[in-house]
């Protein structure tokens, strides 16, 4: 499970970054007026900051293919994830910038700018409705561990244990209890030989069935 958690927390670390990359290349155009180009036959009004369209490119692809791997292992393994907060998280930085401006323009612009509050507020919506539904969830998600039986570990994830209790259910004993829970403890040991228990499993099992 070592290769797993590195690519999980790395992903997810990586897509943290890419949010926070689009959160402040975004106020650097803002800082501008809000539109900026480089390029092209014509000529520039208004220049972006240095790198900033880079990044913003960037950031974007390189957040929505960490986004991705993210997913794919968290799903693929059943553990918890802040897979629902993202869309949020993205929507509701953006608005914050659209509203922050709105009331605070830069520059000598006086007043309300009217088309960044519009923004702000349809950013806020988008990011804001669904955090309503996803966070509830995302904490369940991480607090599933009540759900667990005694003796199994708690970093193992809920539908993984779930999964290995049918497996290891105890066989209904034919003759005395003794007897029964020897030959299940034989029974998990050959399990255990045969790599279908890994060694934290395997604990777990006995302790379940001891």
């Amino acid at each position: 499970m070592v290769r797993p958690t590195i690519t999980i927390g790395l992903s997810v670390a990586g897509v943290a970054c890419a949010l926070t990359l689009v959160y402040l290349s975004m106020r650097a155009v803002m800082d501008v007026g809000g539109f900026c180009a480089e390029g092209g036959p014509f000529e520039i009004e208004t220049h972006c900051p240095q790198g900033v369209p880079g990044v913003m490119i960037g950031s974007l692809w390189g957040g929505i293919i960490l986004a991705g791997v993210y997913a794919w292992q968290v799903i693929r393994h059943s553990v918890p994830s802040f897979l629902g907060l993202l869309w949020p998280a993205l929507f509701l930085s953006l608005g914050w910038n659209f509203l922050d401006y709105a009331f605070d323009p830069p520059g000598t612009q006086g007043g309300v700018v009217w088309g960044w509050l519009i923004c702000g507020i349809i950013f806020m919506l988008m990011g804001g409705l669904p955090l309503l539904v996803m966070l509830p969830a995302t904490v369940r998600s991480f607090t599933r561990d009540r759900e667990r039986p005694k003796g199994w570990p708690v970093g193992m994830p809920l539908a993984h244990m779930q999964r290995m209790a049918a497996r290891v259910q105890p066989t209904p004993p034919g003759g005395g209890g003794g007897t029964a829970v020897v030959d299940e403890l034989e029974r998990l040991a050959k399990l255990h030989e045969r790599g279908a228990l890994t060694d934290e499993e395997y604990a777990a099992a006995k302790r379940m069935l001891l």
